[in-house]
């Protein structure tokens, strides 16, 4: 008889720090996740920032700028009929290679 009323005695207080134990448990494992996943850069630089600084790296006039999905921006930029890209890094505002050896094109006339 004993053994089941201690039976019953653990069922009754496991049920009861259930509701305690399991949003705990929950929330913990969506921190996780939610380190785990990588959060998009947002950008601090503007674009008019990011469009100015593209221009003056290569010395030339900026034509375009659009955000690109790392959180950077590419401008593109004219100097002696050539259009090049120049990608802006949109945290720092620092300017950097495209990625591309021949980034350099002729416009068309």
């Amino acid at each position: 008889m004993f053994s089941k009323s201690a039976s019953l005695i653990v069922a009754v207080a496991t049920l009861a720090l259930a509701p305690v134990l399991v949003p705990a448990a929950s929330a913990q494992s969506r921190d996780e996740r939610q380190q785990t996943q990588p959060q998009p850069r947002q950008p601090r630089v503007s674009p008019d920032e990011a469009r100015r600084r593209g221009g003056e790296a290569v010395g030339g006039r900026p034509i375009d700028t659009r955000p690109r999905g790392d959180g950077d921006y590419s401008v593109l930029v004219e100097r002696d009929g050539r259009v090049r890209e120049v990608v802006v890094d949109g945290q720092t505002g620092r300017t950097r290679d495209s990625g591309s050896s021949n980034n350099q094109r002729r416009r068309p006339d």
